[in-house]
């Protein structure tokens, strides 16, 4: 009797099927819970991005009230080894004694280029506010050989931003005449823009924005987005073609001034639909890529936009009466006397 009792109390044990259908509804739960945990993710590291450039629009504009204008996006210094005038610093280095990195500010030598031997160091230095949580690649560290990129025969070290100034609707690299009426961003060559110069509104005038370092080719990765670097394509961008062209057309290539392509001069990010934007209010909004804007042509010139030919060629864009320009295009203006409103954008 005893011996029967203990047998009718045994435990059963899982058949297959029952452990089948347990091991089923494991794996539909994950599945239906890893996408909220990486969507989770996602909105947190976009939140850091969104508060990233709002501390460098808190810079830009306490810069601005210690100087009066934004800092230049291209400025020229020379390099005694050659004679000649060089691009020099980014319009980020300034900004550097307002995020907390006064140390990185105060190491620089605003005498010499950027290049040359005693602030090669600079470019190597980590700035977190610099890159997008979202783009893995952006903290990678590139080193040059001596003699292939600073202006001295020393290496180069060097780190990127996933952040640009918005320099308009255009890459230009002349300020003469005509063409510098085209220059209508915030910051870009030769550039000293201050509040009085905003004419279309703090609230609808980009200031920064990011750009996807890790979607650019291996080569490009490589190449652009230096955060020292006062050169259109390392530290700004422009509106001339949409946002995020990876997914909208081919990278067409020189049309805009500065050696960048359609990749590398505009803004992007790896947000799922959009990217961030800063304004000159200090306010940062989330644009989505489907923003209205200008058409592209297959041979990669906008609708209505044809590009001067010739050396001595001003202004280098040539614009077609009744030029359709988009709000993507209308927000990246500072002066071109357009109305936008918030509904649109």
């Amino acid at each position: 009797m005893m011996s029967r009792l203990r047998r009718s109390r045994k435990a059963r044990g899982f058949t297959l099927i029952e452990l089948l259908v347990v091991i089923s509804i494991i794996a539909v739960l994950i599945a239906l819970l890893l996408p909220a945990v990486q969507s989770a993710r996602e909105a947190a590291r976009r939140a850091q991005c969104t508060n990233n450039l709002k501390q460098l629009a808190l810079a830009a504009h306490n810069y601005m009230s210690a100087v009066g204008v934004l800092p230049q996006g291209i400025q020229f210094q020379l390099d005694p080894n050659s004679g000649l005038y060089w691009t020099s610093g980014s319009c980020l280095i300034p900004l550097m004694q307002y995020t907390e990195q006064t140390q990185v500010f105060n190491a620089v030598n605003f005498d010499i280029n950027m290049y040359n031997a005693p602030n090669t160091t600079i470019s190597g230095v980590a700035i977190s506010i610099l890159w997008c949580p979202s783009d893995g690649s952006i903290e990678r560290q590139q080193t040059y050989a001596a003699g292939t990129a600073a202006l001295d025969n020393v290496e180069l070290p060097m780190r990127y931003s996933s952040y640009g100034a918005n320099a308009g609707e255009f890459f230009n690299f002349t300020s003469r005449g005509l063409a510098h009426d085209q220059m209508n961003g915030a910051i870009y060559l030769l550039s000293s823009i201050g509040p009085r110069d905003i004419l279309d509104g703090m609230s609808t005038t980009m200031l920064f924005s990011e750009r996807a370092h890790g979607l650019l080719t291996a080569d490009d990765q490589i190449s652009w987005n230096w955060w020292t670097s006062g050169n259109y394509g390392d530290t700004m961008y422009c509106t001339f073609y949409p946002m995020n062209p990876f997914r909208k057309n081919q990278n067409y290539t020189g049309l805009l001034d500065g050696g960048c392509d359609s990749w590398t001069s505009t803004a992007s990010s790896f947000h799922p639909g959009g990217a961030n934007f800063a304004f000159m209010d200090g306010s940062v909004k989330f644009l989505k890529e489907s923003i209205d804007s200008w058409k592209i042509q297959s041979t990669g010139m906008p609708l209505g936009i044809t590009r001067a030919s010739g050396p001595g060629s001003y202004p280098p864009y040539v614009l077609a009466p009744g030029l359709y320009v988009g709000v993507y295009q209308k927000l990246s203006t500072r002066n071109g006397n357009e109305v936008v409103s918030m509904d649109q954008f």
